[in-house]
């Protein structure tokens, strides 16, 4: 069995000793890694980080999560929550598959730059994109350094400046894209601070075995009733719920579905594996947690 495991390197690990430690990632039976691409983005960067060139690395503008489940790709790495935003839209995605699961997370702090074409400079610039979580999450940095800008939302922004070479346009994201596309870097460091992190899900075949500190993560489509019949009983068993998060089933007003994250393995906790056997509650994943 060979499992990638090291520490992160870089100004944002190093700002919080917290989110420094890779996960343990068992790749002897992955050769193709897939992420939501194109180059240069954050996931592409998170994807390096857990895999390196250990494994081909599939980048895909659409299509990553049915490639994941008809086996075109071993793995697939996907931004899932952030501290700032809350849910990504790829968590809807993920939850809509038939049979995700989730074999490792990984939490990294953002610092984003400013990235534009080598003839720009910080005074051309009328227009900024980004990803629209990202321009969420620098829109602070934005309303006080360039109130004045046109921002737009758009997917592989950095490799559009390239393809543009205007001197008018920047984008937002890792110093990977500049260095992949041949851009330069106008402001770098932009962040909100250590709390803005960001949670990818590692989608993988096998559950992880248990290391006494795991997390397990649910999805739960089921009443306000039914919610709450589930959290008494995790008080009861004394499970300790970590995050809740819901979202829209766009069935009926009645009806949520919810994605809990409960601290423990379903290996080492009887009541977690009882629950996957109750109509309308499956387990996404029990995997090494990391915070």
């Amino acid at each position: 069995m060979r499992r990638l495991t090291h520490s992160r390197s870089g100004v944002a690990g190093e700002m919080n000793e917290q989110f420094k430690q890779l996960p343990a990632i068992d790749i002897s039976g992955i050769k193709r890694a897939g992420y939501i691409g194109p180059e240069g983005t954050w996931t592409h960067q998170a994807t390096l980080d857990l895999f390196g060139d250990q494994v081909e690395l599939v980048p895909f503008s659409d299509g990553l999560f049915e490639a994941y489940e008809n086996g075109c790709v071993d793995v697939a790495c996907a931004p899932a929550t952030t501290s700032l935003v809350g849910t990504t839209p790829y968590l809807d995605q993920i939850l809509s598959l038939r049979s995700p699961k989730i074999i490792a997370e990984y939490p990294k702090v953002l610092s984003y730059s400013l990235i534009a074409s080598k003839d720009a400079s910080f005074s051309t610039i009328t227009k900024v994109m980004g990803h629209p979580v990202a321009l969420q999450e620098v829109a602070a940095w934005l309303d006080e350094n360039m109130p004045n800008v046109e921002r737009e939302s758009r997917m592989g922004t950095t490799s559009f400046v390239a393809e543009q070479k205007a001197p008018s346009i920047a984008a937002f994201g890792p110093a990977l894209g500049a260095k992949l596309y041949n851009l330069q870097i106008l402001r770098t460091g932009i962040e909100e601070g250590l709390h803005n992190v960001t949670r990818w899900w590692v989608l993988g075949r096998n559950t992880p075995a248990s290391t006494g500190f795991d997390r397990t993560t649910l999805h739960i489509r089921a009443s306000e009733q039914i919610l709450n019949y589930i959290l008494n009983m995790f008080s009861k068993e004394d499970l300790v719920v970590l995050n809740i998060y819901e979202r829209p089933t766009c069935e009926r007003l009645d009806t949520h579905q919810y994605v809990i994250d409960v601290a423990g393995h379903v290996s080492t906790h009887p009541a977690l594996a009882a629950l996957a056997t109750i109509d309308g509650i499956r387990i996404l994943g029990s995997y090494p947690r990391l915070y």
